[in-house]
């Protein structure tokens, strides 16, 4: 039996075969010159310098990675960024399927001087093995504190005493850059409370943490990330806030970069006083007997937060990171309590005043050294080296005065030296 193909037909299964072999596929991967992170939504186009036109394009993925189908020919290949400089490549003959490799885009400083920055959008990114909330400029945490940036993390909340949950659970491990740190130390509520909000970048929500974190924390693990300036020469910011009845804070932070070399310091202190009353109006039953009792009662809490350091970029792939952290803080409470009691016929059978004045001194400073290694272009694929040695001090003392006349007398020093 013969097969006949109609001429037709044949032809056009030659073109289509002729056109197909004239496409090849052009790939590669950009990525921010500075800190390796993969650039979405980068465009690459393809220009054709014998018609002056462009003859295709694309855009990268969430990896930076792209993939365009280009028909053979010599071109202009342009890489571009919003913010960052083009990268060309002139006459570039595509005959075959070719990998461009890894294009890294580095930030033109010239354009960001025209570039007024409205707003940055707070945004939750869902991955396989973490949430992330981006923090940007929320401005229902500008002037606040790390407690306030994580009342707002899908899944976290914060009560009014600044203790910080998981889904309901407590046992929480905070990391501060994937490392434990001073930070949190003896006294975490307070030191998440001097952290001004505008220092952080992100926060990683770790419900499930791998092997690289040690078995701590039952709930899961909050990964505070820090933000670090890429803009050469010095830049810095000032927040200041003040609130009603008696609060106020300041914090700054500066960046010097010249080179290979990035010092950075941020410094707050916050004041805060919260005044109160409470009165309470209790009946015993059967006796009906009752106990009233007028309270009021001052908070006031200091704290200071520095940290200072310098970050050495060896090479595009290895940096290492030295940094010396100081926080101390200062809690007074005192409560006056005025307690009067009833007999059943609403007689006043006894009254006493009750003064109660509790102090507390928190400090620490800590000492980190830091070295990263990215290998290839994969930043999961990474080599950590840290060091830290911190020394913690925590004293507190409390009184109890009845009637004028001392009945309680208490005082605790807590100290701790820790190496990681």
């Amino acid at each position: 039996m013969k097969l006949k193909i109609p001429s037709q037909l044949l032809l056009c299964f030659l073109s289509v075969m002729s056109f197909a072999q004239n496409e090849v596929t052009v790939s590669g991967t950009v990525i921010d010159a500075d800190d390796k992170a993969p650039l979405e939504y980068a465009t690459v186009s393809f220009f054709s310098k014998k018609e002056n036109r462009m003859v295709t394009g694309g855009i990268t993925d969430t990896k930076g990675v792209f993939k365009i189908d280009v028909p053979v020919g010599v071109y202009t290949v342009a890489v571009e960024y919003l913010s960052y400089k083009t990268k060309t490549y002139e006459d570039k003959s595509i005959e075959k399927d070719i990998n461009l490799g890894t294009v890294t885009l580095a930030l033109n400083l010239e354009a960001l001087k025209a570039v007024e920055i409205i707003a940055e959008r707070t945004t939750v990114e869902i991955k396989l093995d973490k949430k992330i909330y981006n923090v940007g400029k929320d401005l229902t945490v500008r002037g606040g504190t790390v407690s306030d940036v994580l009342d707002n993390v899908p899944s976290v909340s914060v009560d009014v005493e600044g203790n910080v949950a998981l889904r309901g659970n407590d046992d929480v491990r905070i990391l501060i850059n994937g490392k434990p740190s001073g930070l949190v130390g003896l006294n975490s509520t307070e030191a998440l409370r001097q952290l001004p909000a505008e220092a952080i970048e992100r926060v990683e929500v770790i419900t499930a943490p791998s092997a690289r974190y040690d078995a701590e924390g039952t709930a899961g693990i909050l990964n505070i990330i820090l933000r670090r300036s890429k803009l050469q020469g010095i830049n810095g910011a000032i927040t200041v806030n003040a609130g009603y009845p008696s609060q106020a804070g300041i914090s700054g932070n500066i960046n010097y970069r010249t080179g290979d070399f990035n010092f950075f310091n941020t410094t707050s202190y916050n004041y805060r006083n919260v005044p109160g009353n409470s009165f309470s109006d209790t009946e015993f039953f059967p006796d009906n007997n009752r106990l009233e009792e007028t309270r009021d009662f001052d908070r006031i809490r200091k704290g200071l937060n520095s940290n200072f350091g310098v970050e050495w970029y060896i090479n595009d792939s290895a940096s290492l990171t030295t940094s010396i952290q100081y926080r101390n803080s200062n809690n007074e409470r005192e409560s006056n309590n005025f307690i009067r009691e009833f007999d059943t016929n609403g007689l006043l059978t006894s009254s006493r005043t009750r003064f109660d004045p509790e102090f507390e001194d928190d400090k620490t400073i800590q000492y980190t050294v830091n070295f990263d290694k990215q290998f290839g272009d994969n930043s999961d694929h990474r080599l950590t080296l840290n060091f830290q040695y911190e020394e913690s001090s925590e004293l507190e003392e409390s009184l109890i005065v009845q009637d004028n006349v001392p009945v309680e007398d208490v005082a605790t020093d807590e100290n701790q030296d820790r190496i990681f």
